[in-house]
């Protein structure tokens, strides 16, 4: 696999993060109710403070660099909106599972499948596109400071 372009790298970094993310949420899907609540809390705080600043950074910063190309991934930039707003309704739904006291196994699962599909799939095939399109482009982008686990 090629290097990642390093305006993407904080990007990426978030992804290796969310898998972690997503795979706690997994192993404890099946687990008790304690299990399940500690995962899904984790999961929100997670996703509060890092999930939903990353989905903006792509969605403000990075596909607008690419829209207009005439060779834009438009399909591939369609599905990861896409999957943004169905998260956003997951974690939604995480949540008041959670505050009524515990969360089903099978949203745990669902989120966290779908979180690991879309991660693989803007590391394996988005990023790589908008790289090959646009690389003089990122060159002059900047994310937001904040803070992200490596």
């Amino acid at each position: 696999m090629a290097r990642r372009h390093d305006s993407l790298l904080p990007l990426t970094h978030d992804h290796h993060h969310a898998l972690r993310n997503a795979r706690m949420l997994r192993l404890a899907a099946d687990g008790g109710v304690p299990v399940r609540i500690e995962a899904a809390e984790g999961f929100l705080r997670f996703f509060r403070s890092e999930g939903v600043a990353h989905f903006r950074e792509e969605e403000e910063v990075i596909f607008p660099l690419v829209a207009l190309h005439e060779n834009a991934p438009t399909s591939g930039i369609q599905r990861v909106l896409s999957e943004h707003v169905v998260m956003h309704a997951l974690v939604r739904e995480l949540e008041e599972q959670t505050k009524a006291g515990g969360p089903a196994g099978q949203t745990m699962l669902t989120l966290a499948e779908l979180l690991k599909a879309h991660v693989r799939f803007e590391e394996d095939e988005l990023f790589p596109a908008i790289e090959e399109l646009v690389p003089d482009r990122l060159s002059d982008v900047s994310l937001a400071k904040r803070s992200r686990t490596s």
